[in-house]
C-alpha cells in the first residue's frame, strides 16, 4: 500500500536511522542523483538534516530541531515546507514527521509531499497583489512596504534615501482629446522607462495612482537623484507621443532626499517630493525640481550612482 502512494515515505527509529523507504522515496532519490544501487536503510536522516543546517539558513536548522523533538518524544508531530529546486525546475515539498501511535513502538514516519503547484499558485497570487495591472510596476501596497523597509535600513546604516515623484503633464487633456486607451498607452510607456532606471535591488518604480509614479533610490544623494529624474524626463520626451491636439507627452518631477531618523517615516519623503513636483508644474511643466529641505549628503555613498555608468 505504501509503495502505491505518490508521496515519499520513510520510517526512522529512535536514533533517527532510516529503517524503511517506499518506492516513491527511492524513485525521487534516483532522479536527484542517488545511484540505482544506493542503500537507504541504515542512513541517518537526522545527520543529513544536521549537515545541511550547518551551512544553510535558520529555517533548515529549525527543521532539524523539530525532527529531533519528535524523535525524542517531546512532540507528537512536526511539519515544514522547504524548497528543493532541480537544475531545470523549481520544486517545493512539505515534510512531516510523526510518531507511530502503536503501543510500544519507537518508530517515526517521515513523509515528503510535493506542493510545487500550490506554491507556484501562491507566488502568482502574491505577485498580482503587489503589481499594477496596467503598467507592470509595483502598486501602492508594494511601495508602502518597500519604502518602510528601506527607511529602516537607511536608518540603521545612516545612509541617504531619495525619492522621485513623477506626474504626466496635462493627462486629463490627453484622456479628453485622445481617449482613455491612448492614455493607458502613455502610462505603459512611462512604466517601461521607469523600469530601465531602477535596476538595483534597492530601487523601486511604482505607480502611485492615476498618472502619478514614484521611484525610490536607496543610498543615493539628491544630486544623483536629480540626474536620474532628468534622464527619465528626457526619455519620456524622446518617445514623441502626441496628444489628440498634437501636444507632446511630458512628465514633471519632484525630488526629495533625507537621512532617515527615528521620528520620521517614508511619508516625509513623499510629502517633500510632492511639494517639489507642484513647483515643477507651476514653473512650466516638463521639468524637475528638488525639495528645499533635501539633504545633499556630505559623505560618499556606499553604492554611488554616477551619470556616466549607473543609469544604463
Amino acid at each position: 500500500m505504501l509503495d502505491s502512494l505518490p508521496h515519499q515515505i520513510a520510517a526512522i527509529d529512535h536514533a533517527g536511522t532510516i529503517v524503511y523507504v517506499n518506492a516513491a522515496w527511492i524513485a525521487f532519490g534516483r532522479v536527484n542523483g542517488m545511484g540505482y544501487d544506493f542503500e537507504w536503510l541504515g542512513v541517518s536522516y537526522v545527520n543529513v538534516c544536521a549537515i545541511r543546517g550547518e551551512s544553510a539558513d535558520f529555517q533548515i536548522r529549525a527543521t532539524g530541531e523539530g525532527i529531533r523533538r519528535v524523535i525524542a518524544g517531546e512532540s507528537d508531530a512536526f511539519e515544514a515546507e522547504y524548497p528543493c529546486h532541480g537544475p531545470t525546475e523549481r520544486r517545493w515539498f512539505m515534510m512531516r514527521i510523526a510518531r507511530l501511535t502503536h503501543p510500544g513502538s519507537r518508530l517515526c514516519v517521515v513523509s515528503h509531499i510535493n506542493i510545487t503547484a500550490r506554491k507556484i499558485a501562491e507566488e502568482a497570487m502574491e505577485a498580482l497583489s503587489v503589481t499594477d495591472s496596467l503598467t507592470g510596476l509595483a502598486n501602492r501596497r508594494r511601495l508602502d512596504v518597500f519604502l518602510a523597509d528601506e527607511w529602516r535600513r537607511a536608518l540603521r546604516q545612516r545612509t541617504l534615501l531619495s525619492l522621485i515623484v513623477f506626474d504626466a503633464d496635462n493627462f486629463k487633456l490627453l484622456n479628453d482629446t485622445a481617449g482613455h486607451a491612448a492614455g493607458d498607452t502613455c502610462l505603459q510607456a512611462i512604466g517601461k522607462i521607469l523600469i530601465q532606471f531602477t535596476k538595483r535591488p534597492t530601487d523601486l518604480a511604482a505607480r502611485f495612482g492615476g498618472e502619478e509614479f514614484v521611484v525610490v533610490l536607496a543610498d543615493t544623494k539628491v544630486d544623483d537623484a536629480l540626474v536620474v529624474a532628468n534622464l527619465i524626463r528626457e526619455a519620456v520626451y524622446g518617445l514623441d507621443l502626441r496628444f489628440g491636439d498634437g501636444r507632446r507627452l511630458t512628465v514633471s518631477a519632484g525630488v526629495s532626499c533625507l537621512r532617515p531618523d527615528r521620528d520620521g517615516t517614508g511619508a516625509c519623503l513623499v510629502e517633500q517630493a510632492d511639494q517639489a513636483l507642484y513647483r515643477a508644474k507651476r514653473n512650466g511643466r516638463n521639468r524637475v525640481e528638488r525639495s528645499e529641505d533635501a539633504d545633499r549628503g556630505d559623505r560618499h555613498a556606499a553604492n554611488p550612482r554616477t551619470p556616466k555608468e549607473a543609469f544604463q
